[in-house]
């Protein structure tokens, strides 16, 4: 099933501007089986090496909710960038005479997400899941986090006890995950080197394609940290946009950087349910404890949302869940309600709750948007 999210300006969310509120989801292509890619692990190296030599990016710059406080600057690798790396790696590849196995696979990988940067459809099932643009819940997400002072975020957002676990289903461009590094990035300055098997904060992040994690989601966490080292490039940039150069001396610093803070990125690409639990295991020594799990835009599909909600209640545990989501997604099927009816009802030794903390749109003024907070019940 293929669709698009037809609110304004939808390839980009304006820099200063309130993402917009309207959302409709029309059919635009083919439906079709949803397709299962199997999941996968890739670690922050094999995706640093897929790095461009250059990184055009935006910022999206929103309000600090509280006084006194600086504005919180998220910046982007820019959609235009990512096409041309694309074309990039497409004529490399045909300039080949001989082709190692797999590369075959790799160049329709291309191709299909070529298709998604230049066409008209945000979302085609089980091929490619929308997670080369930014959506405006996850936006929320960003908000909410900056915002909230409850008790166990301000725990989640610490440098005491075992090491904070952070998982995002769904990343795409990881903006609430950039929040959160940016972050573990100011707790960490100034600490002593940490060791290897004992990290100080832990980011999963999981996309269904694995494109999509080395075109958007690795590009923007550089930026997120050569915005913590060196602000004045983006302060001095025009617009706040820009081009950074991205040398073999940067990916070594970047990697040597975060591995002396204590902070440790993974990422994972491939469909939700049983298989991903299985391979997020492998990665975390049989562990599935995370303090937060964070997914946006991730229950529009009726056909997804039962393994997404699997992956959620069993990842969580005592921690949190927080998702981002639109109160109905028109066109497509699924809805808040729907979901915070699955969660509630779920089978299992624990029983979950389910609460909005953030409402986001007035009735009359188009789809309402909400951050869901899922909790084991005491």
């Amino acid at each position: 099933m293929s669709f698009k999210f037809n609110f304004s300006n939808a390839s980009d969310l304006s820099i200063n501007d309130e993402p917009p509120l309207e959302v409709e989801a029309s059919i635009t292509a083919k439906s079709g089986p949803h397709a299962a890619n199997q999941p996968q692990f890739h670690s922050l190296e094999e995706l640093a090496a897929t790095l461009p030599q250059n990184i055009s990016y935006s910022t999206l710059i929103l309000p600090q909710p509280h006084k006194h406080g600086k504005e919180i600057l998220l910046p982007r690798r820019e959609l235009y960038d990512v096409r041309m790396q694309l074309m990039d790696e497409d004529e490399d590849l045909g300039n080949q005479t001989e082709r190692q196995d797999g590369e075959s696979e790799k160049k329709h990988e291309r191709e299909s997400l070529a298709e998604f940067v230049n066409g008209n459809e945000d979302v085609r099932t089980g091929t490619y899941e929308g997670g080369l643009k930014s959506w405006e819940c996850s936006v929320d997400l960003v908000k909410y986090l900056a915002e909230t002072e409850i008790e166990e975020l301000g725990r989640i957002l610490s440098t005491d006890g075992p090491g904070t676990r952070v998982l995002e289903l769904g990343c795409g461009t990881s903006l609430p995950t950039l929040f959160l590094f940016q972050a573990a990035l100011r707790l960490t300055d100034g600490l002593p080197v940490a060791a290897d098997d004992n990290p100080r904060f832990t980011f999963h992040l999981a996309d269904y394609n694995h494109s999509v994690l080395r075109l958007v989601t690795l590009p923007n966490i550089v930026l997120s940290w050569i915005l913590h080292k060196q602000p004045e490039v983006f302060t001095l940039a025009r617009n706040n946009a820009g081009d950074i150069s991205v040398t073999p001396e940067l990916i070594q610093d970047f990697l040597g950087n975060l591995s002396s803070r204590g902070i440790h990125l993974s990422f994972f690409s491939g469909c939700w349910g049983d298989a991903m639990l299985t391979t997020l295991a492998e990665v975390g020594g049989k562990e599935l404890r995370y303090d937060l799990v964070i997914g946006s835009e991730t229950i529009y599909e009726p056909q997804t949302v039962w393994e997404f909600t699997k992956v959620l209640l069993r990842t969580v545990g005592s921690g949190i869940g927080l998702v981002g989501a639109k109160k109905i997604y028109f066109g497509v099927g699924g809805s808040v309600g729907d979901f915070v009816t699955l969660v509630e009802g779920w089978e299992g030794e624990r029983k979950w709750s389910v609460r909005t903390v953030k409402e986001v749109g007035l009735e009359g003024s188009g789809v309402g948007r909400v951050v869901l907070e899922v909790k084991a019940r005491a």
